[in-house]
């Protein structure tokens, strides 16, 4: 399962050709069955028009790369085709409401998640109390440009555990019993209620704690990549989409150059062209 943010801005790499045919650009959403049409490339040629990798042509979504077989897999936006008519409908996601068909806001979209084969399987989903939750896409009934909307009997569940069933156990009569000794009871101090939920740490906290250690992993290792990469030379000229330079071919990855990619969103690719 890929976000969003984990595919744009990657380089789309020809796996026969071995070379990169440019970056990853934007997602096109077919809001009709919930899926990721194709990829939009951002490439050097980006003036002469859109081009589109279908996602029925990707072989790998990687960690630093999106793979096709060969150049010819890449499309053109035509007169009345598919692709233009998705264009047209400029669907998002990102960013939208997300409204019950009743009209009760539920939140609004920071993220959807992908699976391999390019459907939406869940939308990342923000409360107006600022929780964060997984949507899942079989709740959405219709994708729009500006808001989402779910059914009404849906309910948006978070990550929680499901209590389980209690099984009913019929009381079955005591048989008659010869009077025993009365055993001793151990008197334990019952602590209460309040102060056992008070100790228990709440969903809510375990799921903070979990992002905050991720997050501090994350850190962690972009501090040593950033640290790998200072003091290399780039192999090739990096720039940005609207052809601003981040670095020369040949010249040195400094703090300042790592800042720029990051803000353009070229980190991966600079990360991939450095000798």
């Amino acid at each position: 399962m890929k976000k969003s943010v984990d595919i744009i801005g990657q380089p789309i790499i020809s796996i026969t050709e071995g070379k990169e045919l440019g970056s990853v650009k934007d997602l096109l959403i077919n809001h009709s069955n919930g899926t990721i049409a194709a990829l939009v490339i951002a490439d050097e040629k980006w003036y002469l028009g859109a081009k589109l990798v279908p996602f029925n042509t990707v072989t790998g979504l990687g960690e630093s790369a999106v793979t096709i077989n060969n150049s010819n897999d890449i499309v053109t936006i035509t007169g009345g085709s598919e692709f233009e008519k998705l264009f047209e409908a400029g669907i998002k996601i990102i960013g939208t409401k997300v409204l019950t068909k009743g009209g009760k806001i539920q939140g609004k979209v920071n993220e959807i998640l992908i699976d391999n084969s390019g459907k939406i399987e869940s939308c990342e989903m923000e409360k107006p109390d600022g929780e964060v939750i997984l949507l899942p896409a079989q709740n959405v009934v219709t994708f729009g440009k500006e808001v989402v909307i779910v059914a009404d009997s849906d309910e948006v569940v978070s990550n929680t555990a499901v209590a389980q069933p209690v099984e009913t156990v019929t009381a079955q009569p005591e048989p008659i019993a010869e009077p025993t000794p009365a055993p001793v009871v151990e008197v334990v101090e019952e602590i209460p209620v309040q102060q056992k939920e008070a100790e228990a740490p709440t969903a809510k906290e375990e799921n903070q704690a979990k992002e905050q250690q991720a997050d501090d992993s994350a850190k962690k290792f972009d501090d040593k990549h950033r640290k790998f990469l200072l003091g290399k030379k780039a192999s090739r000229r990096i720039e940005t989409d609207n052809g601003m330079l981040i670095v020369e071919q040949g010249g040195d990855i400094t703090e300042e150059v790592l800042q720029k990619a990051k803000l353009a969103g070229k980190f991966v690719e600079l990360s991939m062209n450095i000798q």
